[in-house]
């Protein structure tokens, strides 16, 4: 067997339990009076029941453990190091593995690597007992939401969505790759990575040179994730493709990816086709010259220089039915463009330098149009794999390791948390992902001291009330004063889930059976 340490290793002291479900620990590594040891007194906010920040911070963290741990099988408990630090700008958390085996016992594939919990799961044992499989730390500079509800304040980011996305980093969602250099951890290929796969060449990473898999972490679009469970959850959860289409002329017709604006309305089929005039001045900062032109089509307009709602404005007041702004690098995907400007009433998208050269380059004469296509996947390949991150220049710590930006609906895994998100029941396209991997994962019923409730723990889909009611059990296990306090916390809970149309009302009598057996 080999390994390898990927973090400081930190000695703990922790006994092992056993049981079909993961157990998942999260291990407090904050000082006195910070991160989930703050004393600053909070109010009870959406079912967690703490009274100082620290407290509710600990509450989510163990809450997103047994979610975790109810999805995925493991007779060897996993412990999650956990703590709260300064990250920086627009950085809400971190996780990944502290440790790396390959042929150890019960490995799917020789030579290869395995994160430390997966290893542990699939050999049975604790490979490196003693020490952290996952270090995971949070932002202190980030206002959080420490319900457990999903509603989630304007201005505040979901505490949960950000453990359970980083938690997924931590038990297998990540490659050990260097995008940059195109080279394999130590020169041996992850288990990730053999289901990493280039459309454009055709190859997986694990076929490819390292120069060929420096190349492909730049080729946005074109690299997917192909194993048979992440191409089946994709199927069952995203939307139908809506894609940027030029029609004329037939040198450049087809599909192009574009990003959105955060002003004016949402860009549809509907509202957004037509011919394309190039703007003058070429960046659209003042009154348009050539608005006569301009009238009635979709102008394009290169970034820089100003806002985009300046831009998209000027481009309003000549008459433009719409706007494509063209990136002024060569950096991929499209950007996303952002600003707000109430009286902006046309819809704007982005391209890349290298589309919107082509674009400008055939016109005048260029038609395009947003197209719904139903016989194909947003955010997955014409055959359906779910798409990979793999943004140009390379992201270091999301390129590879995430799910293409572009999914709708959003996941997970995506680099960026979103507020649609709603892990407390709902893991998409995940659970797949980390079953192609090797994990084995719950596919019964929730279970309340081994009392069957009859509500899937989690299903194809990745839906996953089971796992939700017993996390939210434990919770009121762990909060309760009696039995009958305990049992109060339970209906309280079950018919939020009855109003939600998450169960049926035989599936919340079986539910409230269980509870009232606890403890008898």
């Amino acid at each position: 067997m080999n390994k390898l340490a990927l973090t400081s290793a930190l000695s703990l002291a922790l006994a092992a339990t056993f049981a079909q479900a993961a157990e998942i620990v999260p291990v407090n590594f904050d000082g006195v009076d910070e991160g989930y040891n703050d004393p600053a007194p909070a109010l009870p906010v959406g079912g967690n029941p703490g009274t100082t920040i620290g407290e509710q911070r600990l509450i989510v963290a163990q809450f997103a453990a047994d979610l975790w741990g109810a999805v995925l099988q493991s007779d060897v408990p996993v412990f999650v190091g956990a703590q709260f630090n300064p990250l920086g700008p627009n950085v809400l958390g971190s996780a990944g593995a502290t440790f790396v085996f390959s042929n150890f016992p019960g490995a799917g594939v020789a030579d290869t690597w395995y994160s430390s919990a997966l290893a542990d799961a699939l050999s049975g044992e604790d490979l490196q007992p003693g020490f952290i499989d996952i270090n995971s730390q949070f932002s202190s500079d980030f206002t959080f939401y420490y319900g457990l509800d999903g509603n989630t304040p304007a201005g505040q980011v979901n505490f949960l969505d950000v453990v359970m996305h980083e938690f997924g980093h931590g038990l297998g969602f990540q490659n050990f790759e260097n995008e940059a250099a195109g080279t394999f951890l130590n020169g041996i290929p992850d288990i990730y990575s053999t289901f990493t796969f280039d459309n454009a060449t055709g190859k997986r990473w694990t076929e490819m040179t390292v120069a060929e898999r420096q190349a492909s972490a730049l080729n946005y679009g074109k690299v997917i994730f192909d194993g048979a469970n992440a191409t089946a959850g994709a199927a069952l959860n995203l939307g139908p493709r809506t894609a940027f289409r030029v029609i004329a002329p037939l040198a450049i017709a087809g599909d192009y990816d574009f990003g959105t604006a955060s002003f004016g309305p949402p860009a549809t089929p509907a509202n957004f086709t037509g011919a394309v005039v190039q703007s003058s001045p070429a960046n659209g900062c003042s009154a348009l010259d050539n608005a006569a032109a301009v009238a009635g089509n979709i102008a394009i307009i290169d970034r820089g220089t100003c806002a985009f709602v300046l831009k998209a404005a000027n481009a309003q007041a000549a008459g433009a039915t719409g706007v494509i702004i063209a990136n002024n690098t060569t950096a991929n995907p499209p950007p996303g463009l952002g600003g707000a400007d109430p009286t902006i009433t046309i819809p704007t998208v982005s391209v890349t330098q290298a589309d919107g050269d082509l674009i400008k380059g055939a016109s005048p004469g260029v038609q395009v149009g947003l197209v719904i296509d139903p016989a194909r996947l947003q955010g997955a390949d014409d055959a359906g794999r779910p798409r990979l991150f793999m943004p140009n220049p390379v992201q270091g710590g999301s390129s590879g390791s995430h799910y293409d930006s572009n999914m709708l609906p959003n996941a997970l895994m995506e680099p960026a948390i979103n507020a649609t998100l709603f892990s407390a029941f709902n893991l998409d396209i995940t659970p797949n992902l980390l079953q192609d991997t090797g994990w084995p994962l719950n596919g019964g019923n929730a279970k309340i001291d081994g009392c069957d409730t009859t509500i899937d723990v989690v299903d194809a889909a990745g839906i996953i009330v089971g796992a939700n009611v017993q996390a939210t059990s434990n919770l009121c296990l762990s909060k309760a004063t009696n039995r009958g306090s305990y049992q109060s916390c339970m209906d309280t809970y079950k018919d939020g889930l009855l109003a939600a149309g998450l169960i049926t009302g035989k599936q919340a009598g079986k539910l409230m059976s269980c509870a009232a057996k606890l403890g008898k």
